[in-house]
């Protein structure tokens, strides 16, 4: 059988995937894996220090600043937020519709949005772009959103449900990232910089194309599977090649800091956030008990079921990020918690997450294994991307366990 080398050589090769870059460590140092596959743009190879939309991996730093916040006593986790984020009082849960009219039905939430909520999407905030409830909310609004509409404007919209009463995956951290920058009196890029990015070396991550040339430098040009795909389309189930595309993400200059999606970076730099973290003990950015509250299951049961059915319907068809269907989850602060073992030889207890152009992180305290899978195509939930981002989660582990570390070790909850 080919070797998980062959294997992204040969994808790349055909057109199945355009570049790929494959990180894993372990929290002691005894094992790393470091490989680039495929192109960066049309003609030129890619490098592991090239750099990608990081898209919704922002959101792990967004959390670790906010989480920073609360060690500080700058606020508590079950605060109401909108003392700072004053925008968030009395803030309307969208019902439905008047059928007759069109016209959205709200009524006040009784519920206070608190810092928990904002960081385990459990606030009631949703996508407008995901959610049809949503969709059809801003269709009957002035078409104002566009590349140039402030940030607040672009994140300001109804609830789907009382706060702290199911689970949507949504604005949060991108309020939660307005938080930060209220609280600490400074804008995340700078923030980040100084709290998160420096302490680890790290200098390719931004907001801020512009601030780090060599980040614009090295920006993998994007791709898509399908040529007529949107965006936010749902991944093609063509089997497609993948081809080379002008779609932009974020603007450059980019005025905006989302803390929900925003950053740019190389994957070699955000492995070492996740190295950072999964080395509880030794972390720079936050103390072991504030990691080990991160890892702690955060969902109610009706939170919980709201997240089974969302993964389920992932897991149908093997869509990127989707565990198999019978796995135990919740959520953390800060990404999805595995609570029960999984088949590529990930352990109950890890944390993992995701980003738009097909990107995958991983946190396994158990094992103490860090992996990130930095992909680059459109539209999210690639069916290959999952395929080869599944292979390469087995193979970590056996490679692990190779050098002897320990992956057999348990759940750290």
């Amino acid at each position: 059988m080919p070797s998980l080398d062959q294997q992204f050589q040969q994808a790349c090769d055909a057109g199945d995937l355009p570049g790929v870059v494959l990180l894993a460590s372990d929290k002691a140092g005894k094992f790393k894996y470091e490989k680039a596959f495929g192109l960066k743009s049309p003609g030129e190879k890619i490098d592991i220090n090239a750099t990608f939309i990081l898209a919704s991996c922002t959101k792990l730093m967004t959390t670790i600043a906010a989480m920073q916040c609360v060690e500080r006593g700058e606020i508590r986790l079950d605060d109401d937020v909108s003392t700072i984020l004053t925008e968030l009082k009395g803030i309307q849960i969208l019902t439905g519709f008047n059928e007759e009219t069109n016209e959205p039905l709200l009524t006040i939430a009784k519920n206070k949005i608190t810092l928990r909520h904002l960081l385990t999407h459990t606030s009631g905030l949703g996508y407008f772009g995901m959610n049809p409830l949503l969709s059809r909310f801003f269709s009957t609004l002035p078409p104002t959103r566009t590349a140039n509409t402030p940030l607040l404007h672009r994140i300001t919209s109804p609830l789907l449900f009382e706060p702290g009463t199911s689970w949507e995956y949504g604005t949060g951290l991108d309020w939660a990232g307005v938080l930060v920058m209220r609280l600490t009196g400074t804008s995340l890029e700078a923030y980040m910089q100084s709290h998160i990015w420096d302490p680890l070396g790290i200098k390719n991550i931004t907001f801020h194309q512009e601030l780090k040339p060599e980040v614009r430098q090295r920006l993998v040009t994007m791709t898509k599977r399908g040529a007529k795909k949107k965006v936010w389309s749902k991944p093609s189930t063509s089997g497609e090649k993948v081809e080379w595309t002008n779609d932009i993400l974020y603007e450059d200059p980019c005025a905006h800091e989302y803390g929900g999606g925003g950053a740019i970076g190389s994957a070699t730099d955000f492995l070492k956030i996740l190295t950072s973290l999964c080395a509880s003990s030794t972390s720079v950015l936050l103390k072991p008990a504030t990691i080990d509250e991160m890892f702690t299951p955060q969902l109610a049961p009706s939170g919980q079921r709201a997240l089974t059915l969302y993964n389920a319907a992932l897991a149908e068809t093997k869509t990127f990020t989707s565990r198999k269907s019978s796995t135990k989850l919740n959520f953390g602060l800060g990404g999805l918690l595995v609570l029960s073992d999984d088949e590529t030889g990930l352990k109950a207890g890890t944390m993992t997450w995701s980003g738009l152009p097909n990107l995958l992180w991983t946190i396994d305290r158990g094992s103490g294994v860090s992996a990130f899978y930095a992909g680059n195509v459109l539209p999210f939930g690639d069916f290959k991307s999952h395929e080869m981002q599944q292979l390469f989660e087995r193979e970590v582990y056996g490679l692990a366990a190779a050098v002897g570390v320990a992956v057999g070790s348990g759940s750290k909850l």
